[in-house]
């Protein structure tokens, strides 16, 4: 399975071929144990991350709006640095939580409604699909 956070260094002593999405989530864990915020500041996990079909306007709306910014840090540090570690439960609450948040800026007039709605379903979707891959990671088949 391929990560969203699978073209990062590959790990130590490991063959760069198949790297397994858990060990993917412990690397990032380790590396921001060691200082590595900028792992805070990483958009992959609400836009679709790719070169070809990089969503700039959202990139370009969390730099420009910094409660918005805000927000994606509170993400990758609740969520995205707690895949593999925590199980569907208490990431779906962590999601809903983003999406009160998210829902909570649309509201006081800092984020657009179709901005939001891109946002919250790329967030969804992406959590979604690295869960799975972590959880069929294993499976001979």
């Amino acid at each position: 399975m391929i990560s969203i956070f699978s073209d990062y260094e590959p790990i130590i002593g490991e063959d760069c071929e198949e790297i397994k999405p858990s060990k993917i989530y412990d690397q990032l864990r380790n590396a921001y144990n060691q200082g590595a915020i900028g792992i805070l500041e990483n958009a992959r996990l609400v836009s679709l991350g790719t070169a070809d079909e990089c969503d700039y306007d959202i990139i370009y709306e969390i730099w420009r709006n910094s409660r918005l910014h805000d927000i994606i840090v509170w993400i990758n540090k609740k969520i995205t640095l707690e895949i593999g570690k925590l199980d569907y439960r208490a990431i779906d609450v962590r999601l809903r939580i983003a999406t009160n948040m998210l829902n909570k800026l649309v509201n006081e007039g800092f984020l657009s409604r179709d901005l939001n709605m891109r946002i919250h379903y790329m967030l969804v979707t992406n959590v979604r699909q690295e869960m799975s891959a972590i959880n069929v990671e294993d499976l001979p088949f």
